[in-house]
């Protein structure tokens, strides 16, 4: 039984050279299909979906770099939002944030825009901080390495080409196990903040332990040679 229940409708995607139009969809309330010949550019056009939501998705194509800026609509538990974010090579780019729907956002201002970086800081959230405060999502947060994101959530729910068939989450090089069964947990709604502290210290105390062994171990060879 979920704690919470999260909606995350896509309403519309558009993709930008300089301002200018690229692609332009709007999506309806259930199965949404795109087709084309192979290598037509379907892949390209859900990495920017999933980027434009929130992934984080470096390894473009040389065609999708000519893009310069993807925007999504999106209705988040109900509230409508757009957001966009600048196409780069680059890891951890931010999101800009409109309240309200995209042919709106297309008129604003910049200064109607919000900002948000991609990693938390001091003084300012991150995107993820808000999406996740938006849907009702509890912010999985610890000093530990492996903080749950949007693009760590994401990688659950959406597969690419290039991840090996038979794994689950969207191939990624650095992979701890318990990210992996927190985003799960998160997904299905059996998540708890303390349970996932916990599972840290665990793992940190299991470290130190072996380092102590190992310690213990090598004094005690030591004094066996002593005599």
């Amino acid at each position: 039984m979920t704690e919470y229940k999260p909606t995350l409708t896509i309403r519309r995607l558009r993709i930008e050279r300089l301002n200018r139009e690229v692609y332009d969809e709007k999506f309806h309330q259930g199965v949404n299909i795109l087709r084309g010949d192979n290598s037509s550019g379907k892949s390209t056009v859900l990495n920017f979906l999933y980027y434009a939501i929130g992934g984080d998705v470096t390894d473009w194509s040389p065609t999708a770099l000519l893009c310069t800026r993807v925007l999504v609509e999106v209705s988040l538990n109900g509230k409508v939002a757009t957001l966009s974010r600048d196409i780069s090579d680059k890891s951890g780019q931010p999101m800009d944030i409109f309240g309200g729907e995209m042919g709106e956002a297309l008129l604003a201002p910049v200064s109607n825009w919000s900002r948000y970086p991609y990693r938390r800081s001091e003084g300012r959230e991150s995107f993820s901080q808000l999406l996740f405060g938006l849907l009702g999502v509890p912010e999985a947060s610890n000093d530990a390495s492996g903080n749950v994101t949007v693009h760590q959530m994401l990688r659950l729910m959406y597969a690419d080409q290039l991840s090996p068939v038979g794994t689950l989450f969207k191939f990624e090089q650095f992979d701890p196990p318990l990210l992996r069964d927190s985003v799960g947990r998160l997904i299905f709604g059996a998540y708890q903040n303390e349970l996932y502290a916990n599972e840290l210290r665990i793992r940190d105390l299991n470290k130190e332990y072996a380092d102590v062994s190992s310690q213990l171990l090598a004094i005690t060879q030591l004094l066996s040679y002593s005599g």
